[in-house]
């Protein structure tokens, strides 16, 4: 029996998982209520009904006209859960009444499914189209799979299907190339249409300026998207609105890609342009739910500027300082992190631990959320376990060399983790490297008669995990000038080793 307590302000949330972890399925829908509490209410405990359905957050607001209601569990749970929580939307939410700031073209506007934990994705999408299915021909609504569901290219983004919302919905459905997937291709005039697929996290992001300028709101947006003309970030989504709730202009971002743009990196383009206009950014809020590795990343990088000893923080620690220096307001981790309700996700095992095969998979996979810096430590381990391997050959004298590389080895794997290192990670990891090729340099003194084309092969391999951990470094070297310092010299160093281990293989 495995137990995980995650720690939170108030209380201890003790998870026990017998053997295998059980499969997490998370819904995110997103409904075209925000005013009246009587429909809200009645689609949240639609939702909750279901046995083994966790809800963790519910975020609605009056000027946008949305809730979004986000909950996990087993799978089948799930889905009854979101066709429950869809009926009784349907049922109440009339669209020829709706306004609001939020693009919209349905009273169920999206209804996305994240594989969280023991979902097998293929299996997930042909599950995704029954129900997709399901609703458009029980509810006579127009369903367009989008995101990983989309079956053309056109269809994956949200904002590409959703274009002139619920008003300018019957005139795209005259058009062949926009017939939905499911469902009649007439307007339901009603309830409109519906979006529903597979995605990966995405951070739903409103950020809040101290200006009631909407338009400025609008200009900050459209030079932060992807689509836009300025900075262009990549994966970003952004619109700016206004909110009477709180007398103040927001720009509100979705990051669908928050490997190519952190939460950091977002808010301090959005500070960056605001500031260009003599405008501050006063907080950020986060709708719907997030990853705890996205939320450790900028922890980490605002740890590092502040100089703090990262190595030396808890996972707790980088989650409060990103939390404090992101400026989420009402963020509260055990209700918008998984990984604080359900136990840690297949991404959070160690790495170490999974057969060599099983990482090389998941390192290739185009849709993995593992880190690049995964691929020097593979590289590094495997070399030094082979230097091991050679050295344990050597006279009974030199058995010592083995050992080391041993240790070095256990240290690398250590370090095997399905989450951003840190620089003073990475740091450490070269300077692991570098002892083994100065192991290797002095194996090849001992003896450098004993199969001298491996002593070659371990060398050129040594050479390439030090090149691959110096771009990593240099990848830092933005946010510390004495990183390319630091790099310059591991690769000098590697070089020298490089160099003596010929010459002695030439003699």
């Amino acid at each position: 029996m495995a137990i995980w307590v995650m720690a939170s302000e108030d209380k201890a949330f003790v998870l026990y998982f017998c053997g295998m972890a059980r499969p997490i399925l998370l819904c995110v829908p997103n409904f075209s209520e925000g005013r009246d509490e009587r429909v809200i209410q009645a689609i949240v405990e639609a939702i909750g009904r279901v046995p083994e359905v966790r809800i963790m957050a519910v975020d609605r607001g009056p000027s946008v006209n949305r809730t979004v209601v986000s909950f996990g569990g087993p799978p089948e749970a799930v889905f009854s859960a979101a066709r429950a929580g869809i009926e009784v939307a349907l049922k109440h939410i009339d669209m020829r009444l709706h306004k609001g700031a939020h693009p919209r073209m349905g009273a169920v506007d999206v209804c996305p499914f994240i594989p969280y934990r023991g979902i097998d994705r293929v299996a997930l999408k042909a599950q995704v189209e029954a129900f997709a299915r399901d609703v458009g021909d029980t509810f006579k609504l127009p369903v367009y799979l989008y995101a990983e569901s989309a079956r053309v290219p056109e269809r994956v983004r949200l904002p590409d299907i959703r274009r002139g919302g619920y008003e300018k919905l019957a005139e795209r459905l005259k058009d062949p190339n926009w017939a939905p997937d499911f469902g009649p291709p007439l307007l339901n005039t009603r309830s409109g249409a519906t979006a529903i697929g597979v995605r990966d996290f995405i951070a739903a992001s409103n950020i809040t300026l101290n200006s009631r300028s909407e338009a400025l709101a609008r200009r900050i947006a459209a030079t932060v998207r992807e689509s836009g003309t300025g900075l262009r970030l990549p994966g970003v989504q952004a619109i700016g609105w206004y909110l009477q709730e709180i007398g103040f202009a927001q720009v509100s971002l979705n990051i669908t890609d928050l490997r190519a743009t952190p939460l950091h990196k977002a808010l301090e383009a959005v500070e960056e342009v605001a500031r260009a206009s003599g405008v501050r950014v006063s907080g950020t809020e986060v709708v719907g739910v997030l990853p705890e590795w996205a939320l450790l990343e900028s922890g980490r990088y605002y740890a590092e500027r502040a100089g703090e000893p990262v190595s030396k923080l808890t996972l707790q620690d980088l989650v409060e300082i990103a939390v404090r220096s992101l400026m989420l307001t009402n963020f509260r981790p055990e209700e918008r992190l998984p990984e604080w309700i359900f136990g840690p996700a297949e991404q959070a095992t160690d790495l170490a631990e999974q057969p060599l095969r099983e990482v090389i998979w998941r390192l290739a996979d185009p849709k993995s959320s593992l880190p690049p810096e995964i691929l020097p430590i593979i590289q590094s381990a495997l070399t030094l376990a082979l230097a091991a391997r050679l050295s344990a050959g050597l006279p009974a004298r030199n058995a010592f060399l083995h050992t080391e590389y041993m240790q070095l080895v256990e240290k690398t794997l250590e370090k095997l983790q399905p989450n951003p290192l840190s620089l003073d990670e990475i740091k450490y990891l070269s300077k692991n490297i570098l002892r083994g090729f100065a192991l290797l340099r002095q194996m090849s003194e001992l003896n450098s008669t004993i199969q001298p084309g491996l002593y070659r092969l371990l060398g050129e391999a040594f050479m390439g995990s030090v090149e691959s951990f110096m771009s990593v470094m240099l990848s830092f070297s933005e946010k510390n000038t004495d990183i390319k310092q630091d790099a310059h010299d591991m690769h000098l160093q590697g070089k020298f080793f490089l160099e003596e281990i010929t010459k002695k293989l030439k003699i």
